[in-house]
């Protein structure tokens, strides 16, 4: 098991650079905005509100003072790409685990070493944390490095707990395409699923929050992660992080009880 996992972070490697470096990119762009913004004196306030709920809740986040350099980062960064993209990115990854194994006939080649089923679920659904991990680690300090540079301050510690919490939530976003994974045996099918899955809760939080139906997006991730009351109010919901936990864990579970009778002789 842990050949394998060693062998699976390796080979994510390259890939894992490129995200990083993209992803600080995004954070130097976004950060470097911020400046000109909020010196052009635009009502930060009205201009959210000039929104329909919907899109609030779903591109610009909880945030009420959109105005600081903490607000401005929930609304133009983390809502939408750490949220939203980066948690559909890990479930797509996580949709080839299984999935490109079978599809690439290289599945018999796993089997016959003296390693459970289970095992290889679990191998491959950790391979992605060092990944998760990296990416978030870099862009903490990145986002650090970034809004010093432009002469604003920002909490380290609230930052730190931000993208600390951000490893468990995708984690358990990967863990909706381990599951896509092990129930199909295409990649592109698993990987489709995975992302419609997660946009599809993620868009039933966002048009059901405040509503008599907000019962329906209980089930989506996004519903118990608030970024902007981590990082702007400093509020953590504990019982949320203990959902995200559970969810991934039972995913995991589940995916390994299937693959343990999935028959992939054909």
């Amino acid at each position: 098991m842990l050949e394998l996992y060693a062998f699976e972070v390796r080979r994510r490697g390259r890939q894992t650079l490129l995200l990083t470096v993209l992803l600080v990119a995004t954070i130097g762009l976004v950060v470097g905005l911020y400046p000109s913004i909020a010196a052009s004196g635009v009502d930060f306030e009205a201009y959210v509100e000039s929104f329909p709920p919907e899109v609030q809740n779903a591109f610009l986040g909880s945030v009420e003072n959109i105005g600081t350099v903490e607000g401005f980062l929930v609304t133009e960064l983390y809502q939408f790409v750490w949220v939203l993209l980066l948690g559909i990115y890990f479930g797509y990854v996580a949709a080839g685990a299984i999935a490109g194994e079978i599809e690439g006939n290289s599945i018999d080649l796993l089997l016959v070493n003296p390693v459970s089923r289970s095992r290889i679920v679990v191998a491959k659904c950790f391979s992605l944390l060092p990944t998760i991990v990296v990416v978030n680690g870099v862009a903490w300090m990145a986002v650090l490095a970034a809004v010093a540079f432009v002469g604003e301050d920002i909490d380290p510690l609230d930052l730190l707990v931000l993208h600390a919490l951000f490893v468990v939530y995708h984690a358990s976003s990967a863990t909706i395409g381990l599951l896509a994974s092990v129930l199909v045996d295409r990649v592109r099918v698993a990987q489709g699923i995975a992302i419609a899955v997660h946009f599809a809760l993620y868009l039933v939080d966002s048009l059901t929050l405040d509503t008599d139906y907000e019962w329906v997006g209980d089930l989506a991730l996004s519903r118990y992660f608030d970024a902007g009351a981590i990082l702007v109010a400093g509020d953590v919901d504990w019982p949320g992080v203990a959902y995200l936990v559970v969810v991934a864990i039972v995913l995991v579970v589940v995916s390994a009880e299937l693959f343990e009778r999935k028959d992939v002789t054909g």
